[in-house]
């Protein structure tokens, strides 16, 4: 028997672990209740471990899970993305008209039809990544890619980035991000931050460790060597600092350099690999300080998590991260200014105090129960815009 609620249809390519996942699955509990929800997604996807990751509690009967019939070698390769992520935007454009408002979690989709667009990242703008991220290595044209590319356009063109997404809805993730659409694009976006764990213990300063964690994706635009390099200068036999390193490490050129690199300094850097749940809330929770070093991120998940989990956190100048902390002493623009700020903070008690205090305001902003009502009213409004 059909459903008298409406349909809601939220696309993901692929269900990993990251912000733009954690926007999926917080949109599945925004709208369970009152919509008939369809997550529309390739791979295989485990709810309850989503569910614990990412802090939802997101039940079969839920949600409809709606999966491309992509063959089993696709779905099990890690590279191949443009191709799946071509074969996924042409699935989507089948059943389009199936829903009443589609939502795509992870930047933009052509539906066929007006859609909510929610922007991660700028990985789909060649040339702004570039800028922001010079030093990851992007894929090298030659004449195997440039025939490969030329399959996937051919299979689902990607979507045009201009004027003709004017009866989309466009979803930024900062500040930040938002400026940069409408400057290089002249679209107007809604910014809504992207919902993070809340769930962390207040633990006072004086019952932490005296040490950083750093927390993210192992990769060369997080720049975790820079990190390294920054709290080397700021370490002394007094202040005795140590860093926890907490992310996935991959059998990748930059996973083995930063392991090699950090058992140099085996003595203060402790590589936690992923941690989960429990474990990464312990973790954060334990520890006075928090640091990032990548550069012009749209948002910065992680950044977030070490706010809300307590830790006072320092950024480089750039970014929507600079949202998140939101204050001239976290914020550095070169490794000796980041080496002079943390000394400053380090040597005044009643700073951290303060900075503490400061960024507990600041971590009210980036909330689930924030986001959820935030998506449901940009859902509604869209709604009524293309009724009429």
């Amino acid at each position: 028997m059909r459903s008298n609620k409406l349909r809601i249809g939220i696309a993901h390519p692929r269900l990993e672990r990251g912000g733009s996942e954690a926007r999926a699955m917080w949109g599945i509990e925004a709208f369970k209740a009152d919509y008939a929800v369809s997550l529309i997604t390739s791979g295989n996807i485990n709810l309850p471990q989503m569910n614990q990751y990412y802090g939802t509690q997101v039940r079969q009967e839920d949600v409809t899970i709606c999966k491309p019939p992509f063959p089993k070698l696709l779905q099990k390769m890690k590279g191949a993305a443009a191709l799946r992520g071509s074969l996924f935007q042409r699935y989507c454009q089948k059943i389009a008209s199936e829903f009443d408002a589609l939502i795509s979690t992870y930047n933009f989709c052509d539906f066929g039809v007006p859609a909510l667009q929610c922007i991660a990242d700028f990985s789909w703008d060649e040339e702004v990544r570039g800028k922001l991220h010079p030093q990851k290595r992007y894929h090298q044209r030659s004449l195997i890619r440039n025939a490969y590319m030329s399959l996937t356009k051919f299979i689902s063109p990607p979507p045009e980035i201009s004027h003709n997404r004017i009866n989309d809805m466009i979803i930024a993730n900062s500040r930040w991000s938002a400026n940069i659409i409408k400057k290089k694009y002249n679209l107007e976006s809604k910014v809504l931050y992207p919902p993070v764990l809340s769930h962390y213990p207040e633990v006072d300063l004086s019952n932490r460790e005296y040490g950083f964690v750093c927390i993210g994706r192992i990769s060369p635009e997080k720049r975790i060597e820079r990190i390294i390099e920054i709290l080397s200068k700021v370490r002394t036999p007094d202040n005795d600092l140590h860093l926890h390193i907490i992310g996935e490490y991959r059998n990748s050129s930059y996973g083995r350099h930063l392991k090699r690199l950090s058992q140099e300094h085996q003595d203060w850097i402790t590589l936690d690999g992923s941690r989960m749940g429990l474990e990464k809330i312990a973790l954060l929770s334990q520890h006075r300080f928090g640091i990032h070093a990548c550069q012009g991120e749209a948002f910065g998940i992680s950044v977030a998590e070490m706010v809300k989990a307590g830790c006072i956190t320092f950024v480089p100048n750039e970014g929507g991260q600079t949202e998140i902390v939101n204050h001239p002493l976290l914020l550095y623009d070169s490794v000796d200014d980041a080496v002079d700020k943390i000394k400053n903070v380090l040597q005044q008690q009643k700073v951290q105090v303060s900075l503490r205090d400061h960024l507990s305001k600041q971590g009210e902003y980036f909330s689930s129960e924030i986001f959820m009502e935030g998506l449901r009213t940009v859902v509604q409004e869209f709604l009524e815009k293309n009724a009429s």
